[in-house]
């Protein structure tokens, strides 16, 4: 029988041959690195990680990239193909991932000059003697036989993938790693066979696929992830990635075909498109390669609904959809839409956390999925307590609704008491340029509590009495956190304002003169306010006492930070902090040397600065005899990320 929402989505769940291997649906889950591995090597995390990936109801699922040789040592939170301790491992994942009839797809790959994990101990090896445009990293040129080596490299990680099970591999020629480094003018000034004409850099990447197909036969799905456009100047085109998709299928042809957009130059940004980008960026550029090529296409970037997937297909955008931030956030997306159950999705909400966490050396993390990575996560089955109490947690905003929702998901009777909006600081961050995306996280919340019955009373200040009156046997108190005022204002000085009293006022001021924002935040948050002052005022200046800007915001988006500040002519000021403030004029000193400046003509001196919990209540009401938990901001200031995940945890054990 067609469930409702397969005929309302027929081409998205509908089955497609990739070479000799069926697909039940369109729905791939692409490569996204999760550092899981240990000292190179398959973990339990690993296992489940892509198991629950499967587990949803994805058709394929690629894994992270596999490094095809240790030249040159990749981190050790990176799975390694060439490292035989693995075979069991890989073997492990496989079985894992087929029995829910999905393929199992490994992605190899060789970074070359590229380091965007920092240098690592031993030279890189590269295409020419260019600097990596990210770590400014000049590689040792590798030799024709050392180039061979590598061809070699990955086809030996393509075999043992093989026995292991997998139902292919993923080449990744695409956002500036070796291959692309061979395929792109921009990267490759050989001399030799390896470079020159489009024959000439197109050589390794054939040499690999026709050493893949030779050894691996065609039941083995061989899949080619390149770059679509590397937007730089100089690099590969839309247009000259056609032309080496075409001249590699007249030899091996690829089962499918993925197109990545940037490399690891100021394009960076742009192949994990962040919420300021519009939803599917890049399609139109998928569109055009897939009139031009022979072989099924993969599009990705930034797809965010079933609806937007279900368009792809129909449209001819692409042969199958890949949702990679989309099943990190929720795994279970393709069953819950194919039986009707939108609603309950975890919303990706586009944030970069996770390509953030990973780049900085943890384990990949999501916002709005505090399951990441472990077992049942696709499919978390709901233990109710075995004792109902009554719970009553005070706080709107995002980690009071997570808590109130878990708690009577799990069978306890709720009451949230909030202000009256609920949301907190998200829902004012969600009305900023490009941070509209964070609404969802707070509308499926308020969906969950509604749904889980929980008694939602709003009113103004919370007090003891009122919380009493609910007759509660356990509190939960998120009541957050206020921002501090500067503390290198002299005494003096006038204060300003903070971002977020700014932001509650009605009057909220446009003018001729200057607005100043004191950053002693850099969260991306803050940096939508500074878009928002750009649009209000003639001059803006960001002022910060680091010696860089956008310190908390994922590389991959803080690119897009430094673009937006620059474009709209916003001036800042590094290693500075203000000290006083009087009569429309700022002074500011310099944290290195202390040298005096100025800005004057200040209309607004507004501050994002480190917060201060509110918590009035967990004294007295302890006093009281009551249980009493405290978390999110109000025990210590912190993440949307952490602030979840404690609701969610609290919530479960209570």
């Amino acid at each position: 029988m067609i469930s409702a929402q397969q005929d309302r989505y027929p081409h998205l769940f509908s089955p497609l041959q990739v070479g000799r291997a069926r697909l039940k649906n369109r729905i791939v889950f692409p490569a996204i690195m999760n550092n899981y591995a240990r000292e190179g090597l398959v973990t339990d995390r690993t296992v489940a990680f892509y198991a629950e990936r499967a587990a949803g109801g994805a058709a394929m699922v690629v894994s992270e990239g596999l490094f095809v040789h240790p030249s040159p040592v990749p981190a050790q939170t990176t799975l390694a193909a060439y490292e035989p301790a693995n075979i069991a491992g890989f073997e492990r994942i496989a079985a894992a991932v087929e029995e829910h009839d999905c393929r199992m797809i490994g992605q190899l790959m060789h970074s070359g000059r590229q380091q965007v994990r920092g240098p690592v101990s031993d030279s890189s090896i590269g295409v020419s003697s260019l600097p990596d445009p990210y770590s400014w990293t000049v590689p040792h040129v590798m030799s024709t036989a050392e180039v061979r080596m590598v061809v070699e490299a990955f086809v030996t990680s393509a075999a043992v993938l093989q026995r292991a099970g997998f139902s292919g591999v993923e080449v990744h020629a695409a956002h500036g790693h070796l291959i692309t480094q061979f395929l792109s003018p921009w990267s490759n000034t050989r001399q030799d066979e390896y470079g020159g004409d489009l024959d000439g850099r197109t050589r390794f990447l054939r040499e690999v696929l026709a050493g893949i197909r030779s050894v691996c036969g065609t039941d083995f799905v061989l899949g080619l992830k390149m770059p679509g456009d590397e937007l730089v100047e100089g690099g590969i085109t839309a247009r000259e990635s056609a032309r080496i998709a075409n001249r590699v299928s007249r030899e091996t042809p690829p089962d499918y075909l993925a197109f990545g957009q940037g490399n690891s130059s100021l394009s960076f940004g742009d192949h994990v498109p962040d919420m300021h980008y519009p939803p599917g960026p890049y399609l139109g550029i998928q569109r055009d390669l897939r009139t031009a090529v022979s072989p099924p296409v993969l599009a990705f970037g930034r797809i965010t609904s079933a609806a937007q997937a279900e368009a792809v297909i129909r449209d001819g955008t692409g042969d199958l959809v890949g949702l990679g931030r989309l099943l990190v956030a929720d795994p279970g997306f393709p069953v819950k839409v194919r039986a009707g159950r939108e609603r309950e999705v975890r919303p990706c909400v586009y944030c970069n956390v996770c390509w953030g966490e990973v780049t900085s050396g943890r384990t990949i993390a999501c916002v709005v999925n505090p399951d990441l990575g472990t077992g049942g996560e696709a499919a978390r089955p709901v233990r109710r307590s075995p004792r109902r109490r009554e719970v009553t947690v005070v706080g709107g905003g995002v980690a009071g609704l997570q808590a109130a929702a878990a708690a009577a998901e799990h069978g306890h009777r709720v009451t949230l008491l909030a202000g009256p909006r609920l949301g907190g600081k998200a829902r004012v961050e969600s009305l900023l340029p490009g941070r509209g995306d964070l609404a969802a996280v707070l509308e499926r919340q308020r969906w969950l509590v509604e749904h889980t019955g929980v008694r939602v009373e709003q009113s103004g200040h919370v007090t003891e009495e009122a919380v009493l009156a609910t007759g509660p046997d356990v509190v939960v108190l998120a009541t957050g956190a206020h921002m501090m005022r500067p503390p290198t204002l002299g005494a003096d000085s006038e204060d300003g304002v903070s971002v977020r009293d700014y932001l509650a006022q009605d009057d909220a001021g446009t003018g001729d003169g200057t607005a100043v924002l004191f950053d002693f935040d850099h969260s991306a948050g803050t940096y939508a306010v500074a878009d928002l002052l750009a649009r209000r005022y003639r001059d803006v200046v960001v002022v910060t006492a680091r010696t860089s800007l956008g310190d908390g915001v994922p590389y991959v988006s803080r690119l897009g930070v430094h673009r937006r500040l620059h474009e709209a002519g916003v001036r800042i000021e590094l290693s500075t902090e203000p000290v006083l403030y009087e009569d429309h004029v700022l002074r500011c000193a310099n944290v290195f040397t202390g040298q005096l400046t100025e800005i004057e003509d200040v209309a607004l001196f507004t501050w994002s600065t480190p917060r201060r919990p509110v918590d009035e209540l967990s004294q007295p009401l302890s006093a009281r005899g009551m249980s009493v938990h405290v978390i999110g901001d109000a025990y210590a200031p912190g993440t949307m990320l952490t602030s979840i995940r404690e609701a969610e945890m609290l919530g479960r054990r209570l």
